[in-house]
């Protein structure tokens, strides 16, 4: 395993350690072999329990699962726009504009902090006008695609 040189009081030793298990150390000293025990604490680490309390709800958290809840399909924007969610840089356009897509079909590719953001439709719809092209910097709530 390991070998060591000693000079103890001026005499020369070669050690060398072949296993430690538990608290035995198998060595050899200028070739005797030994058998060793070793005086020592045997340390066993501590692993913390973390104990929690159970999350109550308070009466003005209903409504805020109520905004947390998916939107509805009768519920989504009518807008002609398409906005952008969040601030960055257009990374790459999926459509041109008098092109036709779905709900969920990803029509553009966002970059903002250094992570790419998809922009997906929310709707069925037409491309009229594209208002921000590749590489074009643009701010939340910008507007994105003009929609029909």
């Amino acid at each position: 395993m390991k070998k060591f040189d000693f000079n103890i009081n001026g005499d020369d030793y070669q050690v060398h350690i072949k296993s430690v298990e538990g608290d035995t150390a198998e060595l050899e000293v200028n070739g005797t072999p030994y058998s060793v025990k070793i005086k020592q604490e045997i340390k066993t680490s501590k692993t913390p329990i973390l104990v929690r309390k159970e999350v109550s709800t308070k009466q003005g958290d209903k409504r805020v699962l109520e905004n947390l809840s998916p939107v509805s399909s009768g519920s989504k924007p009518s807008s002609k726009a398409i906005k952008s969610p969040l601030p960055g840089s257009v990374f790459k356009v999926l459509v041109s504009e008098g092109d036709t897509f779905k709900d969920g079909d990803i029509l553009m590719v966002v970059e903002s902090m250094k992570m790419e953001n998809n922009i997906l439709a929310e709707r069925n719809g037409k491309i009229l006008k594209i208002c921000a092209h590749a590489g074009s910097a643009v701010l939340q709530d910008a507007v994105l695609f003009e929609v029909e």
